[in-house]
């Protein structure tokens, strides 16, 4: 009986997020194969390219903005060197009247009631007005910040305040990027490169047949017949994917190892 081929016909039926997960289980499949074969390293290779722009297109149009957790990271720097500068002025203020520093303290921390500064405000505008305070306060002559103590503080809550403005600009790059059609081509462009490096392991696996890749062949069907099962509806309004597999019980001696290989990884739909 002749090996059934392998297909791609199935994969733009997927939702974007089992699309996401069914090709990763299918480029991590192909990248476990020990072969030798050009065409296939080859092939394989722009597949694992592809869909890594595609996992960073999905991840984007999925709302997950790469520098969120690095923004807040430092974001939250900004705001302790900002606090801590301020609370030193605050101890500062309640010095003797009699004492130089005193003065001193008073006209520095009212820069704080002047730009209105909060720690509470939007990324953006809060590293503006730390950037914008400690020029102020940086100005020759006019601020005695060593005496203050507070001079390794100030350079440091300005440079967080550049990073943050920095990343604030990635952000905002991402977000443009968030669209349908980026996501989609990518898709498209991943479904390609499995076309065309399941062509040639159909083609290999009549020339050239091997126990290993009629076994990958194998797992990549079952990645398939998996995804039919479990991620695609039948296209009826409200029908909903079968519910999720449960493991299935020991074969026992009969089940051959690697079998489970095959499977994919349940995947919440979008």
């Amino acid at each position: 009986m002749a090996q059934k081929q392998l297909g791609t016909a199935y994969l733009p039926r997927l939702s974007n997020a089992n699309h996401d997960g069914v090709t990763t289980q299918i480029d991590d499949r192909v990248a476990a194969y020990e072969t030798e074969n050009q065409m296939v390293l080859e092939a394989a290779s722009v597949v694992h390219q592809r869909r890594q722009a595609e996992d960073t297109a999905y991840k984007r149009f999925s709302g997950k903005d790469f520098a969120s957790d690095d923004l807040k990271k430092e974001d939250r720097l900004e705001d302790q060197y900002m606090s801590v500068i301020h609370n030193i002025l605050l101890a500062l203020m309640m010095l003797p009247d009699e004492e130089p520093l005193k003065r001193k303290a008073e006209v520095a921390e009212r820069l704080y009631k002047d730009f209105g500064f909060s720690t509470k405000a939007g990324y953006e505008a809060e590293a503006r007005m730390t950037v914008n305070m400690a020029q102020e306060w940086q100005t020759p002559n006019k601020y005695d910040l060593a005496a203050l103590g507070i001079e390794t503080w100030v350079l440091k809550a300005r440079q967080q305040a550049v990073k943050v403005l920095n990343l604030v600009a990635v952000r905002v790059d991402n977000e443009s990027a968030k669209v349908k059609g980026e996501l989609a081509d990518a898709r498209k462009a991943t479904d390609e490169a499995i076309r065309r490096l399941y062509d040639v392991l159909n083609a290999l696996a009549v020339l050239q047949p091997s126990e290993g890749l009629t076994q990958l062949i194998q797992q990549l069907q079952a990645i398939e017949d998996r995804a039919r099962q479990y991620y695609i509806s039948s296209g009826k309004p409200g029908t909903d994917p079968k519910p999720e597999p449960q493991p299935e019980p020991d074969g026992g001696d009969d089940q051959q190892d690697g079998d489970s290989d095959g499977e994919v990884t349940p995947v919440t739909p979008e």
